[in-house]
């Protein structure tokens, strides 16, 4: 197969993210998760000290792993479909797609946050800033400052970004991928362990490295993989139905974290560290197969709401503002709320939507249907 540009409307048509059901969805409540974690300390501790919230939304660990075995899955998804429709995969066409949609926004941000440090309202330190300006916040274990730490889950996000694609396409064979994913899978909750001994100054560091995530973003490659197969989807059809998920939800969201508190120490870190992380991912994995499969029409009209797409569309600048709005330091809550979803909007039609429009635009300059050449030349099989 070789690797080619693809036309404008052909691409626009692979995009999975607007139309694959009920994924806005749960970004809505990926999102929704971080933002009451980075809130609990405004709200009454009945609410918080409750051991259901504790477990569900704790520091905002399970709207992350959501956000990441959605990446996997849709990032996947959209080089399947690529392949599928035209036998080609182009590498630069995707880079290229990726930058415009999440470099715009995020550098709106920095900007912002750039300008409120340089005026003294908000404190930060110049090597923890020049992290996240380079999305290398995953290998720099200083890095602090809280209105920026959480793009820590975009460092990681983009070195997915960067690696996945390559492997894609030079190992050629859907089956190698689906082996690649597998090993991947299972060997990351090894590596975690064992970087937990022999790098002891690591230790609280893991996940906000590369290897604290790596397999639940591979979980939702793996699942983009094996969807359309038969075998798997005899076995999806069988197993996957509102019961099986609703018990991997409490699994993944209660279980989970009630399992690792009442665990001794030492055996709570290694639960914690291997077993917990690869569990949760598979269970949300489920979840997330069963939403975009199902024909339940409560749950249709649930995570297919026109409000709730919304807020699953505005998800990636809400994730990227929300941090300012939630601090204890500024106190804006309740407002912040309002506040947050105010700059998101602002942030949506200003910044991520020109953007879009001006990648649109040079695309169909960039990219006119064309016969594959030079650089552009690569194989990959089904298979």
């Amino acid at each position: 197969m070789v690797i080619a540009p693809l036309p404008e409307n052909q691409l626009e048509n692979l995009a999975p993210a607007r139309n694959i059901p009920s994924l806005d969805g749960l970004r809505a409540l990926s999102i929704l998760l971080v933002i009451f974690a980075h809130s609990s300390w405004y709200l009454p501790s009945w609410i918080t000290q409750n051991s259901i919230f504790h477990s569900v939304i704790g520091n905002g660990y399970h709207g992350v792993a959501v956000f990441f075995v959605i990446s996997g899955y849709l990032i996947t998804t959209l080089l399947l479909r690529e392949f599928d429709k035209t036998r080609t995969v182009s590498l630069k066409h995707f880079y290229f797609r990726r930058t415009l949609r999440i470099f715009p926004p995020f550098y709106f941000f920095l900007g912002v946050m750039g300008v409120l440090w340089a005026v003294h309202i908000i404190p930060e330190d110049l090597r923890s800033f020049i992290a996240s300006l380079t999305y290398t916040w995953a290998y720099y274990p200083g890095a602090h400052g809280y209105f920026i730490t959480h793009t820590w889950s975009l460092s990681i996000e983009e070195q997915f970004y960067l690696i996945w694609p390559l492997l894609f396409v030079f190992l050629h064979r859907r089956s190698k991928l689906i082996a690649a994913s597998t090993l991947l899978i299972v060997a990351m909750p090894f590596i975690r362990v064992l970087f937990y001994f022999i790098l002891p100054h690591l230790r609280g560091h893991e996940f906000y490295m590369v290897h604290g995530w790596i397999d639940t973003m591979m979980v939702g490659c793996l699942l983009a993989l094996v969807k359309h197969q038969g075998k798997w989807k005899a076995w999806q059809q069988r197993y996957i139905n509102g019961w099986t998920v609703s018990a991997m939800a409490i699994i993944a969201f209660y279980i989970n974290p009630v399992v690792t508190a009442a665990l001794p120490k030492r055996s709570s870190g290694i639960f914690a560290l291997g077993i917990s992380p690869t569990v949760t991912a598979f269970c949300i994995g489920g979840i997330l197969m069963y939403l975009t499969s199902t024909e339940n029409p409560l749950i249709l009209r649930l995570f297919n709401n026109r409000a709730i797409r919304h807020v699953g569309v505005l998800s990636y600048s809400l994730y990227l503002w929300q941090q300012l709005f939630m601090s204890h330091e500024f106190s804006f809550l309740p407002y912040g709320y309002l506040y947050a979803f105010a700059i998101a909007e602002c942030s949506f039609w200003l910044v991520e939507k020109p953007s879009l429009h001006l990648r649109a635009k040079l695309e169909a300059t960039w990219w006119p249907i064309r016969e594959p050449r030079g650089s552009d030349r690569g194989t990959v099989k089904e298979g």
